[in-house]
């Protein structure tokens, strides 16, 4: 009698191990369902990877100075000493919003279609001469939806550095690329370089009436030497407000 009652209450205990296993199976599949179902954020999207331009870059006068020797690296050639009259860049944004009523409906049927509706930029303070400026423009572009246009421009001295693919990064609001920078060649230790680096234009939702923060940061990806002070990359960037 003692060994039936023991072969039943095993068997009962068997039945409930099974039954607890089955039900955390069930569980774990329907949570992976659910997670396979979750919507895709689309609501920053990368919409024109424009490469670096080709004009002929801009030289700004500086008071001279004494010239400095040439370093060893491949990619970078050292920085000047301070020039006597030098402004240092300040990192804080610069916006400018810029709003023109247009009354009269673009052809695809939205209102101010291409109006400028802010524009600003950042700049990066390595202390060393060499900077990079990010310029950000916001345009209507959409009934629902606005385009903002980057650019990164370098300014130095005199520098010499190969093209580097994959070195420029730009993000907004977490999209990011990855672009490539051109080949740069100046000897001039009396005036200031800009070289625009790459540009990138970003298509975000904003519908007619509303107003949204966007974060902007970039990345020159260069890896060398300049005045003497390793840098292997230098960034810049913050937060902006477009309204509509």
């Amino acid at each position: 009698m003692k060994g039936k009652i023991t072969a039943v209450l095993f068997i009962l205990v068997f039945l409930l191990v099974v039954a607890v296993v089955f039900t955390f199976l069930t569980s774990l599949d329907r949570r992976r369902e659910a997670e396979a179902n979750q919507p895709v954020n689309n609501d920053v999207v990368v919409t024109e990877n424009t490469p670096a331009p080709t004009e002929a870059p801009v030289t700004a006068s500086a008071a001279p100075y004494e010239a400095p020797t040439q370093g060893s690296a491949v990619i970078a050639t050292p920085a000047p000493a301070a020039p006597a009259v030098e402004s240092t860049p300040e990192p804080a944004v610069m916006e400018t919003p810029v709003p023109v009523p247009v009354e009269n409906s673009a052809p695809g049927g939205v209102v101010g279609l291409g109006t400028l509706l802010g524009s600003g930029s950042f700049t990066s303070r390595t202390g060393a001469h060499i900077d990079i400026r990010t310029d950000w423009e916001a345009r209507i572009s959409g009934e629902n939806e606005i385009s903002v246009a980057v650019t990164v421009t370098l300014n130095s001295y005199s520098i010499h550095v190969n093209a580097l693919p994959g070195s420029v990064m730009i993000a907004l609001n977490g999209q990011y690329v990855s672009l490539d920078s051109p080949e740069i060649h100046y000897d001039s230790n009396t005036s200031l370089l800009s070289t625009p680096l790459a540009s990138q234009s970003f298509t975000v939702q904003l519908p007619e009436g509303s107003s949204r923060d966007l974060d902007l940061q970039t990345e020159w990806h260069w890896g060398g030497t300049y005045g003497g002070m390793d840098i292997p990359v230098i960034e810049c960037g913050g937060t902006f407000t477009v309204s509509r």
